[in-house]
């Protein structure tokens, strides 16, 4: 009888496959992420419609927002419009849009070149063109707005479908739920998405069915509005689909990196999402739609770009690098540079990308250095040579700012760790810290495809490279070393904190699997194999950190799990006296990175205002607020709080911080919680604003309020008042 071997990938099919979801979060989150796009790794984002015509926008800015700049407060774009376009309107560009040196098998063929598994196409943006053929568009704006009835004359989107599928690149497409200006939308949101928005993606499915489904332009309004748990219950139990489709999670406001799909970051090289599969998205310059405004000097370089795939890819993410094709259909040269370039790294160093995952330890530092960031501030001369490998920033140069030493990614079917490191040393020695090799190890060196020589030298491993010769090291823009039958490790423990049955005692619950030994430290110390072993939930009495490290024979440790756990502390409330009822706010006009750039800003408006919103912003871009005063409590309790916000938002209460959500980044929402008394406590709330989407929400809960909005009633500020405690 022959023996029946079932590979992970179909197992995670027929998984799928057998699977019937539900309508809700729990269900549909239980779907396994298909093992294609894990595998993936390198995708490309293609941002493509009538706003190539223009083509334009300042620096710094989205080139494809540049209707809703033209329509509301953009001078910039208006100036630039009058000029080159006269009177004519958004609308009218749409006979520019010819695309007639559209060549979808060229692009296919660029794209199996640079290495990329697959491609998201925008089949519409946020002015609601569609890239083929859809009556619903035409019939909601009154006239003809889709590519085969307007414009190019082309279904854009099935020929590029076509063309890709000729290759060995998976073909996905992007949709945007929210259209601006749709006067459907604006008349009547509920059959704006029945009548428009699901009858175009249950076409799109349909039709083309593509590998990716990425949604976008949620947060204006609720997943129940948009109906998203409805359509991907569909999506995932009935769809022609539904074995293979990748989703993300941009379904309705409040949702992103909670629910339905793959988590995406958006020019968020920072955040990381260990337990979830997840792709950052970014442009080559940093629009995602064509700017011509945009200086070779705008572009990252190629290694800047490699880097930040292997970055993505050594924390167990995707990297979508997006491209923007001009109006007649051609890729800007720079852009078509660079995939080819990353595609001859990836033609090289591409076993130590795809298929892997993360390692136990995601990265080694140079000494004395923090995290490399890219910022909005690009250059095409990213990368200097030093002592270290530094960003070099534009507008705000921080030596703190560096490389990554040595990246780490795993192979776990074959085994094989990779060292990749983006500086080759002057003297030709790696050192790989706190790591220790069995004899008899093999080091490939892939740039040269030669094995290594390589010492241990304590806990660490001195590996010899070959001579710098740049005619037999191509693509150098990182080299990687495979570590062959190394690497084998214990997952890292789960870490839970329970706070229900008393938040000033919380439990902490520590899980790993079977067989494993999880050694715990509460002091912040690193566990080793002599710490406390974990065998019931621990109880803490003040505020610490939690690590936890699981041991097992025959792999490696893993990597340490760690969780800072608050211990709450009533914070006591103030009398107030002749206060005033409201906010004082404050207005800032800049060009922001984190909120703390408001503290040496200058305020440009203020007053005083009775909610929380953003009715008293000056202008919708590049732009700061700072709400100030008091908020009332009525019964002493610990109280959850959730700030949401695009772009960068911080709270603080009583003197606290109770929510970091600073940067900047797309809509989604943060919380935390204090232990508040009777009477009246400090309030704070700073945001900022930098381009396209904004939003500003706070809520509250507490054991006897459930969330809500925090109301304008316990809103006070101190322009009048008299504080006693």
């Amino acid at each position: 009888m022959k023996k029946l071997i079932v590979s992970v990938p179909l197992l995670v099919a027929l998984s799928i496959a057998a699977q019937t979801y539900q309508s809700n979060w729990q269900s549909l989150d239980a779907r396994p992420t298909p093992q294609w796009f894990r595998d993936a790794k390198f995708g490309i984002f293609i941002h493509w419609g009538v706003y190539a015509v223009p083509g334009y926008s300042t620096k710094g800015n989205y080139a494809e927002w540049y209707q809703q700049g033209l329509q509301t407060t953009d001078t910039a774009r208006m100036k630039f419009h009058k000029a080159k376009f006269g009177e004519r309107t958004y609308y009218d560009l749409a006979k520019d849009f010819k695309a007639e040196l559209y060549k979808p098998d060229e692009w296919a063929k660029l794209f199996e070149k640079s290495g990329a598994k697959y491609i998201v196409l925008t089949s519409k943006h946020h002015d609601g063109f569609t890239l083929w053929p859809n009556k619903e568009a035409n019939k909601t704006w009154g006239f003809p707005w889709n590519s085969v009835d307007a414009g190019p004359h082309r279904d854009l989107l099935g020929d590029l479908f076509k063309a890709v599928r000729k290759t060995s690149v998976r073909a996905g497409m992007y949709y945007s739920l929210y259209e601006w200006f749709n006067p459907l939308w604006l008349s009547n949101k509920e059959s704006y998405v029945n009548q428009h928005v699901w009858p175009q993606m249950k076409e799109l499915i349909n039709t083309y069915q593509p590998d990716v489904f990425w949604t976008d332009g949620d947060w204006e309004a609720t997943a129940e509005t948009w109906k998203s748990q409805e359509f991907l219950t569909w999506l995932f139990n009935e769809s022609p689909v539904k074995e293979k489709i990748i989703v993300n999670d941009r379904w309705g406001s409040g949702i992103r990196f909670k629910h339905a799909g793959i988590f995406t970051p958006e020019y968020q090289p920072d955040l990381d999402f260990e337990n979830h599969a997840w792709e950052e998205s970014r442009g080559m310059g940093y629009s995602y739609g064509y700017n011509r405004e945009e200086d070779a000097w705008d572009y990252n370089s190629t290694q800047s770009l490699v880097i930040a795939l292997i970055d993505k890819v050594s924390r167990g993410g995707n990297f979508l690098l997006d491209i923007g094709p001009d109006e007649h259909g051609k890729i800007p040269p720079i852009m078509q540079e660079r995939l080819l370039e990353i595609g001859d790294w990836l033609a090289i160093n591409g076993e130590a990308i795809y298929g892997t995952t993360r390692w136990k330890t995601v990265s080694q530092w140079s000494e004395g250095r923090r995290d490399y960031k890219f910022k909005n501030e690009h250059a095409a001369d990213d990368w200097k040579t030093g002592g270290d490998v530094m960003l070099k920033l534009t507008v705000d140069p921080d030596p703190g700012y560096a490389v990554k030493e040595v990246f780490y990614t795993y192979n776990e079917k074959t085994n094989s760790l990779y060292a990749i490191f983006p500086r080759y040393p002057d003297n030709k020695k790696l050192v790989l810290k706190d790591m220790v090799l069995p004899a008899g190890t093999v080091l490939t060196f892939l740039s040269g495809n030669q094995n290594l020589s390589w010492k241990q030298a304590g806990d660490n491993v001195i590996i010899e490279l070959p001579e710098y010769n740049p005619n037999k090291i191509k693509a150098p823009y990182a080299f990687a070393i495979k570590i062959a039958g190394y690497g084998k490790f214990v997952a890292k423990p789960g870490l839970a904190v329970e706070y229900k049955s008393n938040p000033f005692k919380p439990v902490v619950s520590i899980t790993g699997v079977p067989g494993s030994t999880i050694k715990y430290s509460i002091d912040g110390s690193e566990p080793s194999a002599s710490s406390l072993s974990y065998a019931k939930p621990l109880i803490l009495s003040s505020t610490g950190v939690v690590k936890a490290q699981a041991f097992m024979s025959e792999a490696l440790p893993s990597g340490i799990a760690v969780e800072t756990v608050k211990v709450y502390q009533w914070k006591n409330g103030s009398s107030l006296k002749s206060a005033g009822k409201g906010l004082l706010y404050t207005v800032y006009e800049l060009n922001p990175v984190s909120t703390r750039d408001l503290q040496t800003a200058k305020g440009v408006k203020s007053g005083t205002i009775a909610a929380i919103d953003l009715s008293t912003l000056t202008r919708k871009e590049n732009v700061g607020l700072r709400l100030e005063g008091y908020i009332k409590i009525d019964k002493a309790d610990v109280y959850q709080f959730y700030l949401a916000s695009d772009d960068g938002s911080r709270l603080f209460i009583s003197g606290e911080e109770v929510i970091d959500h600073d940067g900047l980044h797309g809509n989604d929402e943060k919380q935390g919680a204090i232990a508040l008394r009777k009477g009246y406590h400090s309030f704070r709330l700073d945001f900022i604003q930098a381009t396209g989407g904004i939003d500003l929400k706070l809520q509250y809960s507490s054991s006897t309020i459930s969330k809500q909005p925090v109301p304008a009633a316990v809103l006070y500020n101190n322009s009048k008042a008299v504080v006693t405690n």
